[in-house]
């Protein structure tokens, strides 16, 4: 077991992703939660306010080490 961050997102309080969401890089996993709640369109925006509704944010889990990351 490895300790791998899952990248969780709810709009309007429903949680729309899944378990398969996982990062090795805790910043990896934070940039993709950031651009998802400000609505960033590339790496170079600068920051934009938050979407309504649209939250995004990283776990700690512990994971197995064959499990498919997206970092």
């Amino acid at each position: 077991m490895i300790l791998a961050f899952l990248l969780v997102v709810t709009v309007a309080g429903e949680k729309v992703s899944d378990e398969s969401m996982l990062f090795k890089n805790i910043y990896r996993c934070n940039a993709f939660a950031t651009a998802i709640e400000h609505g960033k369109r590339t790496p170079h925006d600068s920051r934009r306010n938050p979407q309504q509704n649209i939250i995004a944010y990283c776990l700690p889990k512990m994971v197995s080490e064959a499990s498919k990351f997206w970092d």
